[in-house]
């Protein structure tokens, strides 16, 4: 995709990224991620606002000359300096050899800390105003959506508002650039799991920005990465404050790792026991579904039933990786019951235990421990954890 006209005067000039498996190393794109730069031209200034990857310097230099020369760019704004929107930065500088780079005062040193000192900067703060003739810049300060040097672009002729990683989602944009044209239930799901894998960690400070930006008159929603919103510019800026907000839905989560079927095969009976209660549940076996893909799920969910076999005597390791990623994305405080089984080491329970509490989860009883295949037996201890948990629930 090439650019591509928002309104007048305004252009989208990022790419489109297919080429990368893993987001931060860490996250499944299957789907790919756009990486969103932006043009306005004024009657007397233009302005960039943000980059892309360093891998496509050269498309985005080619996607800015469709619109302007680079020579005669103004302004380089970086809303955030993180490598993915601040990559071609070097490769702007070269071609942009008047632009002055806008960012806040930590983004100016997070930009020398990168690319060294040969640039003119302006630092600005929240209320600051850039003027481009006939539009004018404001900034906002957005300080950990997700690094501290983060800052919101809003320009008050076309009530644009330009808010980098806040707002984003994963998913390629290709072909399809605005929300009036995208598959919404698609992006939908695809937004979850980007505010759940990069953001909700400083889900606080989304709720901040929530307050700043509120009674801001938005017409148009363009983020770093996703669609742009001209039809419900609010839409996706309601999703991040509901899913900031911490209330949960009536919902489940059965969080498990098998090797050999056993541990499957309770977590088939739990979750069948919570379906005939009529609770939304979800199951997800770690061995073959990334934390990625779960972390959306655990953010709104009310519990979450933890299953693990026993491995050399310890925790099963995707159990204890899945519960790394629930330490590092500071999930609020959920209801655990635990299950595991083993053949030989029995202390399993106790071991999930420890580590729930360490990272802030409540862990209620009977924790159940089965040895070897479940039995009868097994099964009553089963339905009275999923007794006491409805319980817990209920208060």
């Amino acid at each position: 995709m090439a650019s591509l006209k928002i309104c007048e005067d305004t252009f989208w000039v990022g790419v489109n990224d297919k080429r990368d498996i893993l987001f931060e190393g860490l996250w499944p794109i299957t789907n790919g991620v756009s990486y969103n730069a932006y043009i306005i031209k004024g009657s007397e200034k233009i302005a960039l606002i943000d980059s892309v990857d360093k891998f496509y310097s050269k498309e985005l230099l080619a996607n800015i000359e469709e619109v302007v020369k680079c020579s005669e760019i103004d302004y380089f704004i970086m809303n955030h300096i993180e490598p993915d929107h601040s990559g071609s930065f070097e490769a702007v500088i070269k071609e942009a050899k008047k632009a002055k780079v806008v960012s806040s005062q930590s983004g100016i040193n997070f930009a020398r800390s990168y690319y060294g000192e040969n640039f003119e900067a302006i630092t600005v703060k929240d209320g600051d105003i850039i003027d481009l003739g006939n539009h004018k810049l404001k900034f906002i300060t957005a300080p950990w959506l997700h690094w501290p040097e983060t800052i919101f672009t809003y320009d008050t002729l076309s009530q644009a508002l330009f808010s980098c990683d806040a707002f984003g989602t994963f998913g390629s944009i290709e072909g399809k650039m605005f929300d009036e044209d995208i598959d919404k239930k698609f992006y939908e799901s695809e937004m979850k799991r980007y505010f759940a894998d990069i953001v909700s960690h400083y889900s606080q400070y989304v709720l901040k920005a929530g307050e700043k930006i509120k009674d801001l008159p938005i017409k148009i929603l363009c983020p770093s990465h996703g669609p742009i919103y001209r039809k419900d510019p609010k839409y996706p800026i309601n999703l991040y404050l509901k899913w900031s907000s911490g209330k949960d839905e009536e919902k489940v989560l059965i969080v498990y790792g098998s090797m050999y079927d056993h541990t499957d095969e309770i977590a088939n009976y739990v979750e069948n026991k919570i379906k005939e209660k009529g609770i939304d549940v979800k199951s997800f076996n770690v061995c073959k579904v990334h934390p990625s893909f779960i972390l959306p799920e655990l953010i709104d969910a009310k519990a979450v039933i933890l299953g693990s076999p026993t491995y050399e005597a310890s925790i099963y390791p995707p159990i204890t990786n899945f519960l790394e990623y629930v330490k590092v994305k500071s999930i609020k405080q959920k209801i655990f019951g635990v299950f595991a089984n083993y053949t030989w080491g029995s202390n399993i329970p106790e071991q999930i235990k420890n580590r729930l509490n360490e990272i802030g989860m409540k862990v209620i009883e009977p924790m159940v421990l089965i040895k070897g295949r479940m039995k009868e037996e097994d099964k009553n201890k089963i339905d009275a954890l999923i007794e006491n948990l409805f319980k817990v629930l209920k208060d």
